[in-house]
């Protein structure tokens, strides 16, 4: 989904280095840097990035450490949905980024039709991995994900769907030919499927997001309906 060779790119949360690895292959030339809060994937991610950072990427700062230049590309890999605020990172990272800067994101997909058929018999269990990570905080769809893009500035230039189980490629092979809408039955579940991408977003695991800066200019009547739309409210409880 890059579109462009980086000459300068975060990783946030870049563990032990895989997507730095990713990149410094593809991209040789570019400063690459990274955030990593534990300690001993920071060290691993080393020998891939120009520069590991171990502390909130909020709080970083980058020119005192020898930024030269705004960052033209930043990975959001399985990052927000771990945040109580993901909408205030992505806010902060104006401070940052180029003015023209592409930021990919990827997010759990809980508009998943085998998790919606478990919550509909009344199960929602957490795990240690997927989907329902014990350790995720928000979750979404990708309405959700596209409102939260745009009213913290951002809008989005390309989405794709990854399935990553074998029941939901089965589905879409299944189904890949027939004419669209048609009717699913999944269980107790009946749903009439509009169109290939509607199909593809109920058998996805992830939803994969490249977003830039909108600046509130040339906004589509569609985009403009997610910039004003009323943002999630964040409710904190106990002391």
């Amino acid at each position: 989904m890059i579109q462009r060779p980086p000459q300068v790119a975060l990783d946030i949360g870049c563990g032990s280095g895989g997507v730095g690895h990713a990149l410094r292959s593809q991209f040789p030339h570019s400063q690459l840097w990274g955030c990593e809060f534990n300690a001993q994937a920071a060290a691993h991610a080393r020998q891939h990035f120009d520069q590991v950072i171990e502390q909130d990427v909020e709080s970083v700062d980058f020119p005192s450490l020898g930024l030269k230049q705004p960052f033209d590309l930043v990975c959001l890999f399985d990052v927000l949905e771990h945040l109580v605020n993901p909408w205030q990172l992505l806010k902060g990272l104006n401070r940052i980024i180029a003015d023209d800067a592409h930021i990919l994101v990827s997010l759990p997909n809980v508009s998943n039709l085998f998790l919606l058929c478990d919550a509909l018999h009344g199960h929602w269990q957490y795990r240690n991995w997927g989907l329902l990570d014990f350790t995720h905080l928000r979750f979404f769809t990708d309405f959700d994900a596209r409102s939260m893009f745009y009213q913290a500035g951002y809008r989005v230039i390309d989405h794709r769907t990854q399935i990553l189980n074998a029941q939901g490629a089965s589905i879409i092979e299944r189904y890949k030919n027939t004419p669209f809408p048609f009717t699913l039955i999944a269980g107790e579940i009946t749903i009439n499927v509009t169109s290939p991408q509607h199909l593809a977003q109920l058998c996805a695991d992830q939803n994969l997001y490249l977003i830039t800066p909108h600046h509130h200019q040339n906004l589509s009547d569609e985009e403009q309906a997610f910039v004003t739309a009323k943002p999630s409210v964040i409710h904190a409880f106990g002391s």
